[in-house]
C-alpha cells in the first residue's frame, strides 16, 4: 500500500457512493428476482480539483502518483481533503467500510501562471482486503 494522499486542501470534491453487489434475474414471463452478493458497496468515485497551487504543491501530487505506480497501490486519503465538510458527511466519504484509494488515470495538470497550475485528479475506491 501506498502512503496517504498529500493532505492538502481541494479547491473541489465530486464524490460518487459505491454500488452494492446484486444481480437481477428476469424470468421468461416478466418477472424479476435481485439476488444480493455482498453487504458492502464498491466502486466508490472521487474526483479533487486543486486550483492555483504551486508548483512544490503540484509535485507532492505527482509524487505522489508515482509512488503509487499510477493506479497499482491503493492508499488512504487524509483529514484534508474533506476540510469544510460535516463530520456527519465526511464519515461517509473518508473510509466508507474499509475503502482505499487509487488513481484511475494520471493527474492532469493546466499550467496558469508560471509556478501556478490547476490540477484534477480521478479516484475509484475498493473494498481492502
Amino acid at each position: 500500500m501506498a502512503r496517504s494522499f498529500p493532505a492538502i486542501k481541494p479547491s473541489a470534491r465530486q464524490y460518487t457512493p459505491g454500488t452494492y453487489p446484486t444481480r437481477t434475474y428476469r424470468a421468461l414471463a416478466g418477472t424479476t428476482v435481485k439476488r444480493s452478493f455482498g453487504n458492502k458497496p464498491y466502486g466508490h468515485s472521487m474526483a479533487l480539483e486543486f486550483r492555483n497551487i504551486r508548483d512544490t504543491t503540484l509535485a507532492q501530487i505527482l509524487s505522489h502518483y508515482t509512488d503509487s505506480q499510477g493506479g497499482f497501490s491503493r492508499f488512504a486519503l487524509p483529514d484534508a481533503v474533506f476540510a469544510g465538510m460535516d463530520a456527519t458527511v465526511r464519515s461517509y466519504m473518508h473510509s466508507p467500510n474499509g475503502i482505499q484509494w487509487e488513481y484511475t488515470d494520471p493527474p492532469q495538470v493546466e499550467s496558469v501562471y508560471p509556478g501556478i497550475s490547476n490540477v484534477s485528479v480521478s479516484l475509484i475506491g475498493e473494498l481492502n482486503f
